[in-house]
């Protein structure tokens, strides 16, 4: 799915990130863990395509993007990877359907095939009923579910979640990580930073960063019963 070799990112002279190394294959789960300030955050933006100035080389798919204007960026973006956030960034005056809708818009499918999307992702994360409405009728985990069906409507490869459950309870923490469960199990590749231990342990792998360095990677043992 993902190769990095030797990548480096600088804010002046603050190393974020050094000689970064890493390999995520197709269809995997990977928990990013590390403190605050550790680089977490700079190495998604990298790995999501969002930060272009970084030394190094980084393959998706085995193509290196570093050189692709903003418009085929954005496309490529849109086409194969989902993107997740703690605070949910939902459009306040959008209701759950219109926020999902987000990023078919540009999409060349026709309406009926977009809404057969919509609708079954909503399904997907459980939102059925909640289409229209607004994110501030929803509690937080409902919340994430619309954020997690935009991310996954368009069906991409890689899911780059930052901090899903941040922002949730325990109880709520665990619906939501079921659902990437069985997004992983169906096929979708899954890069996921987290500060919790035990959400790390849904994932296949975990990797962990500090002062901008990869060190200690660990295959996990999935036990939620």
């Amino acid at each position: 799915m993902l190769k990095v070799t030797n990548v480096g990112k600088a804010y002046g002279k603050f190393t974020a990130l050094e000689n970064i190394n890493l390999e995520v294959a197709d269809g995997e789960f990977l928990a990013v863990m590390g403190p605050s300030g550790s680089g977490k955050s700079t190495l998604i933006n990298v790995l999501g395509l969002l930060d272009q100035s970084y030394t190094g080389e980084y393959l998706l798919e085995g193509k290196n993007y570093k050189d692709v204007n903003d418009n085929e960026l954005s496309q490529i973006r849109g086409d194969q990877l989902g993107f997740v956030f703690q605070n949910f960034k939902l459009l306040t005056t959008y209701n759950v359907y219109e926020n999902i809708e987000i990023p078919l818009i540009y999409s060349k499918k026709k309406q009926s095939k977009k809404h057969e999307m919509v609708e079954d992702v909503i399904e997907k994360v459980g939102l059925t009923g909640k289409e229209k409405n607004r994110p501030s009728e929803l509690s937080g985990g409902q919340q994430q579910r619309v954020a997690i069906a935009r991310a996954i409507v368009n069906r991409p490869k890689l899911i780059i979640a930052d901090e899903p459950t941040g922002a949730l309870d325990s109880k709520t923490s665990k619906e939501i990580m079921e659902i990437f469960t069985k997004l992983n199990e169906a096929g979708t590749t899954i890069i996921m930073v987290t500060h919790d231990s035990e959400v790390a342990e849904y994932a296949m792998r975990t990797v962990y960063i500090r002062d901008g360095r990869l060190y200690n990677d660990e295959k996990s043992v999935k036990n939620h019963d």
